[in-house]
């Protein structure tokens, strides 16, 4: 048989194409050995050993609370991916954050924003620099530069009040239901824009979601939790030339671009007083922080310290109206506190914090939905670590398996799954300490503990109690309560409830 030319340059092209496929098999298995051999002896999913697929499934089929809650029968170190594992053991985490450790954060953070240009707090991955700008932006997130921190979140608790009774709440003449997921995440938006640059962006008095905001953040968090998993996507994603092309810009007319818009034209006018205000923002000029420093810090404000609070309040709530018991507890406490005089209208964060059973309920509605619920790797140090008498390779990353962590029966109980808040007060003094610090080392330790911290648990021993004080919450579908799914934080839509005044 003869071949013409064409033929044989035909052939020659399958044969250099087959030849590229084999390479690329040959170099995909070498390196999955390579990957799996470095950590072979963390226990974990197949998948995880040698690939991306377990994270990635995880993610886009969203199974991920189940899959992290399942690593618990792995131990206190389970492999996630081919140079990644998570812990759910306290003591792993302390130490890893300990005051003189040599970890530092993992490429994971440089993801945990919405464009590359951003330098804050959570993806600045040196040590030096990250501590720099936290001892700049101190005294703005622990209050001591604003003393009028507690009357500030006074006021927007009173205007969600004033809200809920304008347009939200059930009459006897009119029947209204409202998804309180959404309403806590715009009351927690107002809220974080009030503190940090004196005036709410006003999220809840929109007729809808303000500039477009929320729902981007939503279409984009799948998004973002993948380029945080996979270090070729996030490459990709946080280039400066898809940017470029698609990530939002100051000139938007909506979504997160219109928000870094308006938040630049508040700075910008900040920076034109020479007196700065008394709150976050005013502080961080005092400390020397630039425009660009402030203008980045404050959109992780808004996403960071707006989202996770909303969480734990939904979530808190959501589980005090499916618990009768606690419900009517609440209720009870509620009203004793109000006919002995012994709490301020509205509670103060000192007031609250002498109330045992608020304080349970608070700590055991974290525990059910931690707001963040795994991830925040760091790096081991270029020599390794040994942790547990397993030696760690350099340059591994390490983050918490929160998931795992806040259902871990030797430190919480035989009934990890249920909400039950007495579990905080039917133990002694050591046992208790020992809850809470399980539940506190999630929020971080050290240098990198959350900065937010202050602000949320006071908005959180302020809001339930006030809420419960003038209204009655039902849940409208008690069996299903939300549409729920889990990223690096949970997120929620669909919690309808239906709000009335309090009968008392």
């Amino acid at each position: 048989m003869l071949f013409s030319i064409d033929d044989l340059g035909s052939i020659n092209l399958v044969s250099v194409g087959a030849g590229f496929v084999a390479l690329f098999v040959a170099w995909y298995v070498v390196s999955a050995i390579v990957a799996w051999y470095r950590l072979r002896h963390i226990p974990g999913p197949l998948l995880a050993s040698f690939s991306y697929l377990w994270m990635t499934k995880s993610i886009l089929l969203g199974t991920l609370e189940r899959d992290f809650s399942g690593l618990r029968k792995y131990g206190p170190l389970a492999r996630t991916g081919p140079n990644s594992i998570v812990t759910n053991d306290p003591e792993i985490l302390r130490k890893i954050a300990a005051a003189r450790t040599k970890y530092t954060k993992h490429d994971w953070f440089a993801a945990a924003t919405f464009h590359p240009d951003h330098k804050t707090m959570i993806t600045i991955l040196d040590n030096f620099s990250h501590d720099k700008l936290k001892a700049k932006t101190a005294g703005g997130y622990n209050g001591r530069e604003n003393p009028d921190l507690e009357i500030a979140v006074d006021s927007q608790i009173a205007h969600f009040i004033d809200v809920v009774r304008q347009k939200h709440l059930t009459t006897k003449d009119r029947i209204r239901n409202v998804d309180f997921a959404v309403l806590s995440r715009y009351f927690t938006l107002d809220i974080i824009t009030r503190l940090a640059y004196g005036k709410a962006f006003g999220f809840l008095d929109a007729d809808g979601d303000l500039y477009g905001y929320t729902g981007q953040i939503d279409q984009l968090l799948k998004a973002q939790n993948l380029a945080q998993e996979l270090p070729f996507f996030r490459r990709i994603v946080f280039s400066k030339l898809f940017f470029g092309w698609f990530g939002p810009k100051p000139s938007d007319k909506e979504g997160v671009g219109k928000i870094m818009g308006v938040t630049g034209k508040i700075i910008d006018e900040r920076f034109k007083d020479p007196k700065p205000t008394k709150d976050m923002i005013g502080s961080f000029i005092r400390h020397g922080m630039t425009k660009k420093e402030c203008a980045d810090e404050a959109m992780l404000q808004i996403q960071a310290g707006s989202d996770t609070t909303a969480v734990a309040i939904r979530t808190t709530l959501m589980y005090i109206m499916s618990t009768p018991r606690v419900y009517s507890r609440m209720k009870s406490m509620i009203k004793e506190c109000l006919d002995r005089k012994e709490v301020s209208t509205p509670i103060t964060y000192e007031e609250a914090q002498k109330l045992p059973y608020l304080q349970a309920v608070i700590l055991e509605g974290l525990r059910m939905r931690i707001p963040v619920t795994y991830g925040h790797y760091k790096q081991t140090p270029p020599e390794g670590d040994t942790i547990n008498g397993i030696f760690i390779p350099g340059n591994t990353a390490i983050g918490h398996n929160s998931l795992a962590l806040t259902r871990t029966e030797s430190i919480f109980g035989d009934d990890v799954d249920t909400f039950r808040p007495e579990r905080f007060l039917e133990c002694d003094e050591e046992k208790k300490a020992e809850m809470e610090r399980a539940i506190d080392i999630v929020f971080g330790n050290g240098r990198w503990m959350c900065a937010g911290k202050p602000i949320a648990f006071m908005e959180l021993n302020k809001v339930f109690f006030e809420l419960l004080r003038v209204f009655d919450f039902q849940l409208i579908y008690p069996h299903k309560g939300w549409e729920e799914t889990f990223y690096f934080i949970p997120f929620h839509r669909h919690m309808w409830v239906r709000i009335t005044e309090a009968e008392n």
